[in-house]
């Protein structure tokens, strides 16, 4: 009987892989120190371009909330048939709704959110805060936190408001107030006595600088 013997070759990709010498391919140590600094470079320049848009959408939203916070203070006043008051505390992001000669108003040392029938009290999104200059706003240290709660405007159950009572018993017609992140532009809030008409406004454009 005649044994037939195969002699099984390697194959091509088997002959190269045990060849000594053959190095496989890679990554030298200058390209991955290129890729990363590449990495680091499209990072630094798009980041802050990011936070500026996340930053730009908390105004945003702290402008939405105000306009409604103030509409809801305006429908308190008609609902409960005396005036209701629209606060804030300077340097701060917090806000609050109560009756005009509500106790709530002579002190800020319980500043937690609630949310009653008759009482409102929040705050704006993070690092939102509240102003009355619009240059306290565009430092980058921000506005320093006030002491007292700051009047944003009263609303009368004939849906009329007003602003501060003058020393002659009279009062401003209209309130403005500021709003913003600490660096940033801020935006401005005007509320009309007469017709309690409250807007959001650019204090740098000449529209909202006028009546």
């Amino acid at each position: 009987m005649t044994s037939v013997c195969h002699i099984v070759r390697p194959s091509r990709a088997g002959r190269r892989a045990s060849r000594p010498g053959v190095r496989r391919a890679g990554y030298t140590l200058v390209e991955v120190i290129a890729v990363v600094a590449l990495i680091g470079l499209i990072a630094a320049i798009t980041l802050p371009s990011i936070a500026g848009m996340f930053s730009d959408a908390r105004i945003d939203a702290a402008g939405d909330m105000i306009r409604a916070r103030m509409a809801d203070a305006r429908s308190m006043a008609m609902e409960h048939n005396k005036s209701y008051r629209f606060g804030f505390i300077p340097g701060t992001g917090k806000f609050q709704i109560a009756p005009d000669d509500s106790d709530l108003w002579h002190g800020v040392q319980d500043s937690a959110p609630i949310e009653t029938d008759e009482n409102v009290r929040g705050e704006l999104p993070d690092e939102i805060v509240f102003a009355t200059d619009p240059g306290a706003l565009s430092d980058a240290g921000g506005a320093a936190a006030a002491g007292s709660w700051h009047l944003g405007g009263v609303f009368h159950p004939d849906g009329t408001a007003r602003g501060e009572l003058n020393p002659d018993g009279t009062a401003d017609d209209d309130v403005t107030f500021y709003f913003g992140k600490a660096g940033y532009s801020p935006r401005g809030v005007r509320m009309r006595g007469l017709t309690s008409i409250i807007r959001v406004f650019d204090p740098t454009a000449d529209e909202g600088l006028h009546p």
